[in-house]
């Protein structure tokens, strides 16, 4: 299965935003905090953004705890979160690749509650076979988040949101179905 067209992505991340941005700010900061936790913050910051993302995408209110969920199934945000970056110690490049696959594990463990195997397992079997989609679609998606970097910073708050959703509604249309 393809992840949705990027522009799909980028519109329901941007017209997620609009429609409630205060109510927003305050669950993606709780979840971005964890990002300061020495090693293992990026681990557990992720499944806060994804819960956060996917909560607002339904059109449901996230609350500032939905931003700290990466507690909740800790072993398992932190072994998906180390099956990303092996691709990064593989080959640098590869990083986007492991990205594109576990990034929707992340959501599966914070929406279905699946322990990390079974949404590795989902996500090697839904993903895979169309791999590079997925990588574009991540890449793209992780370049926009981070364009708010190069906008004097400030912009990330814009830019992580839209991308954070836009992640989300892939796997909405994707993987929450299946």
């Amino acid at each position: 299965m393809n992840p949705p067209s990027i522009g799909d992505g980028l519109s329901a991340g941007w017209n997620t935003l609009k429609a409630n941005p205060g109510g927003l700010a305050v669950p993606f900061l709780c979840a971005l905090v964890l990002g300061f936790i020495p090693v293992v913050g990026g681990f557990l910051a992720l499944p806060g953004l994804m819960l956060v993302s996917l909560k607002a995408l339904r059109g449901e209110t996230p609350e500032p705890k939905d931003g700290f969920v990466g507690f909740e199934a800790i072993v398992d945000n932190l072994i998906l979160g180390v099956l990303q970056i092996v691709g990064l110690i593989a080959c640098c490049v590869g990083v986007y690749v492991t990205q594109a696959l576990f990034i929707p594990g992340t959501c599966l463990v914070v929406d279905k509650r699946m322990g990390w195997s079974d949404a590795k397992d989902k996500c090697m079997e839904a993903i895979w076979p169309n791999i590079l989609p997925w990588t574009i679609y991540t890449l793209v998606m992780g370049l926009v988040a981070t364009a708010g970097i190069l906008a004097c910073v400030v912009g990330i708050v814009v830019t992580l949101p839209i991308a954070s959703i836009g992640l989300a509604y892939a796997y909405e249309q994707t993987l929450s179905r299946s």
